[in-house]
């Protein structure tokens, strides 16, 4: 019998070992990593949110202005999660936007700001009272949210980025994965073509990404990284 179509959520569903890592992120404000367990119950929340709280079904399009951060990661499984279609850079023509604190002035509409806490903590007062009028922190809607997804479906034929479906994003990340053919921790660096790899790398990999502004040869081996993306 073939093997049913997996959506990019059923994809970190089988990953072998949850507990494992998926994402490091080493920035300014310190290091953080998340199991596959804790990615998959962050992307349940905020799948969760988008189809509540905001009202969003599968098909509906976020535009993404998230930063080069482990909440890259979780919000673009929680956006596929949910059916939905990401958007790099949408505006107006989307249904909901999403941004890093720096990225969300200048956006149309109200913008849902998602906190660059190494640990995913709100805003705080000041934080809040330098961003434009109109924004929302994005924290609290999607903390309130259940970490099982509540409305479950195989979303691998909805459209993922680009006009590819989820089903052919995670074949194009096989694809791209097997330049790094035995690789189980992978170090990425921030790149016009890689939205979507930090998310999905580790998907069709089964391994572990580590998002630095640089990778050199100290960081390189403190995190144990068998090779860094070109």
């Amino acid at each position: 019998m073939p093997q049913a179509p997996m959506d990019i959520r059923g994809a970190l569903s089988v990953r072998s070992d949850p507990a494992q890592p998926l994402v490091t992120h080493i920035g300014p404000d310190g290091r953080m990593e998340l199991s596959g367990a804790s990615v998959a119950n962050a992307a349940a929340k905020i799948a969760n949110a988008l189809a509540s709280h905001f009202d969003l079904q599968a098909g509906d399009s976020v535009g993404v202005h998230i930063p080069w951060h482990w909440q890259r990661v979780t919000w673009l499984i929680g956006i596929w999660s949910a059916g939905c279609t990401v958007v790099p850079s949408g505006g107006e023509e989307c249904d909901l936007i999403v941004a890093g604190p720096q990225e969300a002035a200048g956006l149309p509409g109200t913008v849902q700001v998602v906190s660059m806490h190494p640990f995913g903590m709100p805003l705080d007062a000041a934080a809040m009272a330098q961003l434009p009028q109109g924004i929302e922190d994005v924290t609290l809607a999607v903390r309130a949210q259940p970490d099982q997804q509540v409305f479950v479906a195989d979303h691998s034929k909805e459209l993922a980025l680009d006009g590819l479906t989820q089903a052919e994003l995670l074949a194009k990340g096989r694809t791209w994965a097997g330049r790094y053919p035995g690789i189980t921790r992978l170090g990425m660096v921030p790149g016009p073509d890689q939205w979507w790899l930090p998310a999905i790398w580790p998907l069709v990999s089964d391994g572990a990404v580590v998002l630095a502004e640089d990778i050199d040869d100290e960081r390189r081996t403190a995190e144990q990284i068998e090779a860094v993306a070109d």
